[in-house]
Parts: structure tokens; sequence; C-alpha cells
């Protein structure tokens, strides 16, 4: 402490000298001084002697002995001052210094665990309002918790419930985040199948509160199937073998059927064996959604004639592709014009409407040279299989006679059907054997009128008010659920299934479909912002946030644990601000007993 000395001027102009007792802090890591005790104008101890006078007050506040004096004044004011400084309670032991004294060369970082991606996962179930509905549907507390941790699993580190485990274990913060201790890997699989069991009413809760939060109508239903792949020996009923959509139809396979509304959002999910007929699943997918009235849209692997008749019996709008094959482009001028968002031009003719449906052949440049590269590279194929096929007649160790050939003619025709049908082929028998003198093959009608068909599709639809850029636009939001399935197959683990009971099976898959209503939540909020990249991309960034748990010593017994937050990069920070998480409010600081 010291005394400084001030100069004032009082309101009626007087110039007036004051003195204080003063003392040095540090507050925030800032330096400043603070007058403890005002000694008033007539404080006559000459300035040589203040040092003195304040450490005679100092020691005499310790209790410490000090040496005599003879000047009576300062004896009495360093009385006075103590007097005064213990009326106000002063403690002179008290720190100054707000900062920690650390021992820095036995400071220890613990553990640096994720900690971004969990937040924002655990802030978006919290808004969807998925622990309430799950303490809705009767489930423990303790459960509720490991279930929003089973989630955000699935959503930034996607794998098999094992993986999760391990995710839980050794890389994240999830367990402390939801207040939860270490579970074993059993209890992960019961957690599970819990979920499962109650995913009517969980879809349904789901999609209600993001109806409400969000103001959606249910408008549209996007509806399509997709299959992941199992790796290992078949077992059980789901398990099957079928045509797999990702070429590995040598594995067994799962089918998952899902509905979507216009906004992306899961409206029904359902678990089916792998080699189930995609048409014959339309029925009772619809089933449960007689409440509302949306439009209803198909590809052309579920738009048969009976799913089309049946919607039309149920009074449902819908929208799909013709499955026949399609004719050239009508002739004359389009009805239509347009360009899409990327800059295709689009020509649309109308047709005659039938049985109170409307359709319109839609053709554009940019599919019909995708169209005639894909035409002819078929083609190029079947015709070098005949080449090959008739030059091996006159080659030794190639096939020769006549039935062979027909066989081996019949077995390439099958092999490039979407083609073969285009041409007429023919095989020469040679006069008095049975051997084949030639393999010749001419283009029939169907050829050119491929040609002219090439990039061109016909659109159905019971909306005949519409027109076709709406219809359009309306069938060309299919291609949302193609990427629903190529978020859910490659950022949410969904395939390759490990599980070979049909249970874990399921439960597997519906944990995805979870994770994946999150994600467009998520989404939805960032586009409303302007932010479009895909989940793959936000994982990533959310994987950098990581929070850091180190111990400071302070003397040997004890230390602080301190568990704050990296930097965030700037992109790190505008994801957070728009999902309203104030990461510097993270910050946790202890005094703990050193181990």
């Amino acid at each position: 402490m010291f005394i400084r000395k001030r100069r004032y001027t009082l309101k009626n102009g007087t110039q007036c000298t004051g003195y204080g007792l003063v003392e040095n802090r540090r507050i925030n890591g800032r330096h400043k001084q603070k007058t403890i005790l005002n000694l008033g104008q007539n404080f006559d101890i000459p300035e040589n002697q203040w040092p003195g006078l304040t450490k005679r007050v100092t020691a005499a506040l310790r209790n410490q002995t000090v040496m005599p004096t003879e000047d009576t004044n300062m004896t009495q004011t360093v009385n006075d001052i103590v007097r005064r400084l213990r009326a106000k309670d002063y403690d002179v032991e008290a720190g100054r210094d707000d900062r920690d004294t650390i021992i820095t060369d036995q400071v220890e970082h613990l553990a640096s665990r994720t900690v971004g991606g969990e937040r924002v996962c655990l802030q978006a179930l919290e808004q969807l309002g998925f622990p309430a509905l799950l303490r809705e549907l009767k489930m423990r507390e303790e459960q509720v918790r490991l279930a929003m941790a089973l989630v955000v699993g699935r959503m930034l580190a996607p794998g098999s419930e094992a993986h999760t485990y391990r995710w839980m274990r050794d890389a994240s913060a999830i367990l402390e985040l939801v207040g939860v201790n270490q579970p074993s890997p059993s209890t992960l699989y019961r957690v599970g199948d819990a979920l499962y069991e109650r995913r009517e009413p969980l879809q349904d809760g789901l999609y209600g509160n993001t109806q409400q939060l969000l103001g959606l109508r249910e408008t549209l239903l996007l509806y399509d199937l997709t299959n992941a792949f199992y790796t290992g020996r078949k077992k059980g009923e789901l398990l099957a073998y079928g045509r797999s959509k990702e070429k590995r139809s040598s594995s067994p396979l799962v089918t998952l059927a899902l509905t979507l509304d216009g906004a992306g959002f899961v409206r029904r999910a359902r678990v089916l064996p792998g080699n189930v007929s995609e048409p014959s699943t339309l029925e009772d997918a619809i089933k449960g959604l007689q409440d509302t009235r949306p439009t209803v849209i198909m590809d052309a692997g579920i738009a048969t004639e009976a799913n089309v008749a049946y919607l039309k019996a149920q009074g449902l709008d819908w929208i799909c592709v013709q499955r026949k094959r399609t004719p050239p482009a009508p002739e004359g001028e389009p009805d239509e014009c347009w360009t899409t968002h990327s800059g295709i031009r689009i020509k649309a003719w109308r047709m005659a409407d039938q049985q109170q449906e409307a359709r319109f052949y839609l053709q554009s440049a940019a599919r019909k040279a995708v169209g005639d590269n894909l035409l002819n590279t078929r083609r190029a194929k079947f015709e070098a299989a005949l080449t090959k096929l008739h030059e091996g007649l006159s080659k030794p160790n190639c096939v020769k006679e006549y039935d062979k050939v027909l066989r081996r003619l019949g077995r390439e025709i099958e092999r490039h059907k979407r083609v073969s049908f285009q041409y007429k082929v023919n095989v020469r028998r040679k006069k008095g054997t049975t051997r084949a003198a030639a393999v010749e093959f001419t283009h029939m009608s169907a050829f050119e009128q491929q040609t002219q068909a090439s990039g061109g599709y016909i659109l159905r639809t019971s909306h005949t008010g519409w027109t076709a850029t709406e219809v359009a636009r309306t069938y060309w939001r299919l291609a949302d659920i193609e990427q629903t399935f190529r978020t859910m197959k490659s950022d949410l683990g969904l395939r390759p299934i490990f599980h070979s009971k049909d249970a874990r099976i399921e439960a597997h898959i519906f944990l995805c479909v979870l994770a994946y209503h999150a994600v467009q939540w998520i989404r939805t909020r960032l586009k409303a912002q302007h932010i479009h990249s895909s989940w793959a991309t936000l994982q990533f960034e959310l994987n950098q946030w990581h929070r850091i748990t180190t111990i400071m010593p302070k003397d040997r017994r004890t230390g602080i644990l301190l568990k704050k937050d990296v930097n965030l990069g700037t992109f790190q920070r505008r994801i957070a601000m728009v999902l309203g998480l104030k990461p510097q409010e993270y910050t946790c600081k202890t005094l703990t007993k050193r181990p």
C-alpha cells in the first residue's frame, strides 16, 4: 500500500488537496489501484515519511512488532489508520492478484475429446422433443440419456453399436454431456431394441414436432426403397438374396422402405426382407396416413398399374413416370419450354389425357446426350458379341455347330436385352452340314425409334390442371429421397450390416432413421442461413471441435482442473451461432486434489 496526494476543485472554485491510502491489485489479469481509506485534507505527515508510515500500518495489521518511535504524531496516525481499517474488516492477508500461481513444468493434459458435434446434435434432439417423447413412452431416465448418446453416435461416428461403444469410451465427451457412466455394449443393444419397440409413436411424435416447429404442411409424399448388404452368412428372415442396388447381389440383403414429406423429413420407415417386391410395398406404406391427403410421388419401380389404381381408389393424387418403353418425341413445337436452375433447357409436350390423368413428354439436350452415350455403348457391346460369334465360325476351337451357335446367340440376346430387340439376327446354316455359315444382323424399326426417344420420358399425374413445369418440378423432388439414401448409407452407417439377428438389424436401421431426422433438422436450419454444406462436411468440421482437460498444479497437494474448448475456426463459429450455441460458456474451472 502507499499514500497518494490528489488535487481537486470544489463547486465554488476552491482548490483543495486530499490524501488517500491506496493499494495495488490485479483483477481479471489487469493492473488496478484502489483507494482503501480516505485520509482527508489535513494529513500532516511529511511526504518523505509516507513509506515508513505504510510499513508500520501493514505490520500493525499483521500483529507484528515494530520499532518504537519518539514521533508521537506518527504513532497516533498509525494507530488511527489501523483502527479505521479494522473497523472496515480490511484483511491485509487477502489476495490482491486473482491470477492462479501454476507450477508450469508439472501441467498435465489428461484428455482431448470431441465435444462440438455432440453439443450440436444433442441440442437438435432437444429441440425436436426427442427426450420428452421417450419419457412419455415410459423409458427410464438412464435409457433416455443413453438413447440420445446412441443417436448422436450414429450421427457423428457412424458404425455398429460396438463401434459406438468404442467411440463413447475413447474419443467423445458424449457420456459426460448426457450425464451417464460408461455403459456396457449389451446395454447399448438393449436401448436400441427399446427404441425400435417404440418406433411407431416415435416416428409420429418426431414428425408432428417437426411440423409444428417449421410450420410444414404435408402436401407431398415421396416413396422409395433401397437395400443394404450383410457381411456374413445368411441368418434370420429379413436377410435374403435379391437384386442389390449397390451391385452386391452375392451378399444377403435387407430392404428399407422410406416415406418422406416434401421437406425431406422421414414420415414413415419400414424394414423389409431383402427379396421383397417393390410394387407390393406401397399399400402398406400409405396405410396409417389417411388423416392427410398428400400427392404421392413414385419412381418407375413402384408405379405399376395396380398401385396407380389403388391410389385412385383411395382418392389420393399422384405423380409417376411411365413404366412402358418411351416412344419418340412428338412432332411439332413443344407446348412448354423452360430452363432449370443448372441451365438445362427442358422441352415438354402435353399428350392426350387418359382416364382422368394427364401425361407429359419431357426431353432435354443434356439428358439426350447421356441417353445417346449409354445407348451407343450398349449397342456397341451387343454388336461386338455378334461379330465375335460370327468370326468364331472360321477360327479353330470356337463354336461352329448350328444348334450351339443358336444357344450362344440366345444367351447374348438375353444378356443385352435392353438393345437386342432393336436388331434382327439370323444364323445362316451351311448347306449339307450341321454347322453354321454366318451370323448376320440388321437394324429393325425399333432401332431408329429408340434413337429418337433417347433422353425422353413420360410423366403421368392425377393433377390434370397442372402445367408440365409444375408436374416436372414436383416429380424431380424424388431426387431428395435418393440423396437421403446416400446420406444414410455413406454418412450414417446404414451399410454394411454386421448383425445377424432380425431384432438387431431392425434396431440398427431404425437408429439410422432417427439420426437422419436430426441431421435433416440441423441442415434445414443451416440452409435458412445459406449454409448448404453436406452432412459429411459438417461431420468433419464439428469433429474438430475438441475439449481439452488439463490439471495445473498450484502446489504439491492441490491443482486447478480446467476443461476448456479449443478455439473455433470461422466456419465452426458460424455453425454454432446459427444453432444457438455459445462456445465461450463451456469453460469449467474447479479446484481439485492432485493424485
